[in-house]
């Protein structure tokens, strides 16, 4: 099995560390201090993030909070960076817009929720010009926001994966964190994500303590779940016979390798004879699309097999791969018996601040 791997923390560059957190707090206080003003949005907000860069899991959980809150509510949005896109404007996502002009996380939720006219899907690269094309008093979802100091949002959310605790690791280039683990007691809450099964009470206390959570902040706890491959682009129902390259440019793609190479998805005999991982975001080409193809057929596959997002960089399937069956792997967080609790929390942290959003509890 073949597998292109992205790059990785360099503890050897741990004498960095300290000029990077000094220019971390450098950036900060000038928000802190007022020297640049940041913008505090007039409806209520969500800002969800991490401390860790990149493959916590953050966006699933975003679409989790937005398909929640969609069916009791006149309006949503959800609201990025839209990150690794050609634009700079503030533009509300279309299912026709091409990744370059939107990113691919953006996409990919706008494709979730199709035309529907009550979830705006908006990138902006300063967060504070999403406002501008939102209706007044509509919730917003604030995807990968945390470090975004020109926004102030009233709701903050941290999003840990379960097992890479923050309080274990280095802050950048040395290890994966963005900021020091004790940036985490500024948040409202923490959510343990991709939990390999219902943590109960006393796991659960066991996090609070290891994480140091104050008395205010709340802990919650979300699992990923995936599914069974679905067939994209008129391929045949998924049977479980096929020979796939699994392939993917997600962060942490760990998870999505180990399901899509397991012997459950294969019951009739078929195998993933090939993995190929790309770096996070990686742009799709006509370069990359044909070396797929050739990967594919040299390890004698005849599908391949990705995700959600990586399909999202696409528009159409490519001509290189018309030989070739593609099919996705969904997941999606699940909060369980955290589901009535978050919510309940989230309309109480609202409220506190002066909105009244009825949420379905």
């Amino acid at each position: 099995m073949n597998r292109l791997t992205s790059m990785r923390p360099k503890k050897r560059l741990g004498f960095l560390s300290p000029l990077y957190l000094f220019g971390v707090a450098l950036h900060r206080s000038l928000y802190e201090w007022k020297i640049i003003v940041p913008f505090t949005p007039n409806q209520p907000t969500l800002a969800i993030g991490n401390l860790h860069a990149g493959g916590t899991g953050k966006t699933p959980v975003a679409l989790w909070v937005v398909e929640k809150l969609q069916p009791h509510l006149p309006h949503i949005a959800y609201v990025s960076r839209g990150y690794g896109r050609k634009t700079k404007e503030a533009l509300c996502v279309q299912l026709q817009d091409p990744v370059s002009q939107v990113g691919d996380e953006a996409r990919m939720v706008r494709q979730h929720f199709g035309h529907s006219p009550d979830v705006s899907v908006v990138v902006a690269h300063q967060r504070k010009d999403a406002f501008a094309l939102l209706p007044k008093d509509c919730p917003v979802i604030l995807d990968d926001a945390l470090q975004h100091w020109a926004l102030c949002s009233q709701v903050t959310l941290l999003v840990c994966p379960h097992g890479k605790w923050y309080t274990d690791e280095q802050v950048l280039p040395a290890g994966p964190l963005r900021e020091h683990p004790q940036a985490a007691s500024r948040f409202s809450a923490v959510l343990i994500s991709k939990c390999p099964y219902p943590m109960d009470a006393h796991e659960r206390l066991a996090m609070v303590q290891k994480l140091g959570l104050h008395k205010e902040q709340k802990l919650f706890c979300a699992q990923e779940k995936m599914g069974e491959p679905q067939a994209q682009w008129n391929a045949p129902t998924w049977k479980g016979d096929e020979t796939s390259l699994v392939f993917s440019g997600i962060g942490a793609a760990q998870d999505f390798e180990a399901f899509a190479e397991h012997p459950d998805r294969y019951p009739q005999g078929g195998v993933a004879a090939m993995t190929l991982r790309f770096p996070d975001h990686s742009p799709m080409d006509a370069s990359r699309y044909q070396k797929i193809a050739e990967d594919a057929f040299q390890a004698g596959c005849n599908t391949l097999l990705t995700t959600r997002k990586d399909l999202a960089r696409l528009t159409k399937k490519p001509e290189a791969w018309a030989d070739l069956q593609v099919y996705v792997i969904p997941h999606e967080a699940d909060f369980g018996e955290d589901e009535k609790p978050f919510l309940r929390w989230l309309e109480s942290q609202w409220k506190a601040h002066g909105y009244r959003v009825p949420l379905p509890l």
